[in-house]
């Protein structure tokens, strides 16, 4: 089957063209390592062929193989090791969800509370049907970031039907651990403020305080860790051909061109107009 008006579609402003956000497939040959600098996502590993060590903070050499999944949470230290040829589907995601309705985490934390372990499960013939469409998709470069969002949703709802609720929380438990309460509110209202003092007000904190917090779960200062996730949305918005210049310059708050080139270079090693040509490049 042939994909119909590839460039309309690798084009349009809602095409992913960041590679962390939504599903991917990745390979690794036998000995070869994996691991993420960017600690910002939770992380869903389903494993396809092969099989691979999973070392995640203090669980080490987690053996891992083909039909099975496995969760990373956010800000982890972890790496995969093949064992052998690897294939796997990568799901990373950044905002709180809702398995379903039925469902949300915080019904799940009276499922397990216990401490947060590292815990795999099968992949059942339900998902496996869900990452097989998925495979089939990216296989002709469908990248649309609702195509993303429906599938996460489906994901959840089949995790939620097929799988049962305590299997579920164990496999979820570095999420379900109250703490991360704190996390998930920087995620969902970061956007919303411009400075580090702003954010700690909505967290009713002080600032010393909010900083102390902050570090202790981001492992960053909240001004440096906010100047890579403005640093990331700008390239994203970069990678999109149909948004102009000024309106990237308006939303960020840049006083001129001027500044926002400056920054370019100071962050990406490039001009505006020369990332965005190397991102649209890279995207075909």
């Amino acid at each position: 089957m042939k994909l119909l008006y590839p460039q309309e579609h690798l084009s349009c402003k809602n095409y992913v063209s960041d590679f962390h956000i939504g599903f991917c497939i990745k390979e690794l040959l036998k000995d070869e390592t994996y691991s993420s600098t960017d600690k910002y996502f939770d992380y869903i590993f389903f494993f396809q062929e092969g099989s691979c060590m999973v070392s995640c903070n203090e669980f080490r050499n987690y053996f891992c193989k083909a039909g099975e999944m496995v969760f990373i949470p956010q800000d982890a230290e972890f790496t995969l090791r093949a064992m052998s040829d690897l294939n796997y589907i990568a799901f990373s995601f950044d905002n709180q969800f809702t398995l379903c309705d039925q469902l949300a985490l915080e019904t799940l934390r009276k499922e397990y509370d216990g401490p947060p372990v590292l815990d795999k499960l099968e992949i059942r013939e339900a998902m496996q049907n869900v990452l097989d469409s998925i495979k089939y998709y990216l296989s002709y470069k469908i990248q649309c970031k609702h195509l993303h969002a429906i599938k996460q949703k489906e994901v959840f709802l089949i995790m939620r039907a097929f799988y049962t609720k305590e299997e579920i929380a164990h496999f979820l438990s570095p999420m379900l651990n109250k703490n991360m309460d704190f996390k998930a509110f920087i995620l969902q209202h970061y956007m919303e403020v411009k400075t580090v003092e702003e954010l700690a007000i909505m967290c009713q904190m002080s600032v010393r305080s909010f900083n102390r917090k902050f570090n202790d779960y981001f492992g960053d200062s909240p001004y440096s860790w906010m100047l890579k996730q403005k640093s990331r949305h700008i390239r994203t918005r970069l990678a999109d051909s149909k948004t102009p210049f000024s309106a990237i310059i308006k939303e960020y708050g840049f006083s001129s061109p001027a500044h926002f080139t400056t920054y370019c270079k100071k962050q990406f090693g490039q001009s505006p107009s020369q990332l965005r040509k190397q991102l649209r490049s890279e995207s075909y």
